[in-house]
């Protein structure tokens, strides 16, 4: 089931990317490098987060909420920092053992690098990113269950914990997100980014966040 969601994902992805790219044109610009203001904006939206721990554990949606800055750097490349309140997670079920349902808040951080393509004149076109992120664990709550008899010397029902004790989730992350999306018209953005985490989730275990988020952005 979580390889079918996965290949499902990364299917309507790709049809995101061949959609918008069959109408981007190369930009028109002879701006080689510019001192142009800062724009200032709001993101909203959403995620679909899950690890790379290969058995047992499915996708949760999630939800983002922040700031963003852009500044044009040179060319059609663009600086495009943000700053988000994120909700994420995942959920888990060992047949006959355990199953919990993990549930995450925490800060964001993107270091946006963008390049965008198609007419300038008109504000529209494809954007494309690779940007380097870090978050930070604040707050959130852990269930789990213990799916055993409680004939179990050791059975321990349902329990619930913060999502950032000592003994859940690390706190602090470091990752990329590669991204696409369309620029319609210099105030409105529609994006979606493919994220992977480079820290392990946990002390105990080793593996990382993995997941999907889309996102509109209004320039104000």
């Amino acid at each position: 089931m979580r390889n079918k969601t996965y290949s499902f994902c990364i299917f309507l992805f790709s049809i995101l990317v061949i959609t918008i790219s069959n109408q981007a044109q190369p930009i028109h610009s002879d701006v080689k490098s510019s001192h142009q203001p800062w724009n200032f904006g709001i993101r909203l939206g959403g995620s679909y987060d899950n690890t790379t721990l290969k058995q047992g554990t499915d996708y949760k949606f999630g939800w983002k909420l922040g700031l963003v800055g852009e500044k044009r750097l040179v060319y059609n490349m663009y600086f495009q920092p943000s700053l988000s309140f994120i909700d994420k997670g995942y959920s888990y079920e060992w047949i006959y053992l355990t199953k919990g349902d993990i549930n995450a808040y925490l800060i964001e951080g993107v270091a946006g690098l963008v390049m965008k393509f198609g007419d300038e004149r008109l504000g529209q076109g494809l954007i494309v990113s690779i940007s380097p992120y870090f978050t930070y664990g604040v707050g959130g709550k852990t269930t789990q269950e213990d799916l055993r008899s409680d004939t179990v010397a050791d059975f321990y029902g349902k329990i619930s914990s913060e999502s950032f004790s000592d003994n859940e989730l690390s706190r602090f992350d470091l990752g990329f997100q590669l991204g696409v999306g369309y620029d319609f018209s210099h105030k409105w953005e529609i994006g979606g980014v493919y994220y992977f985490g480079l820290q392990k989730m946990t002390n105990y275990n080793n593996y990382r966040w993995r997941g999907f988020q889309i996102h509109l952005t209004y320039f104000l």
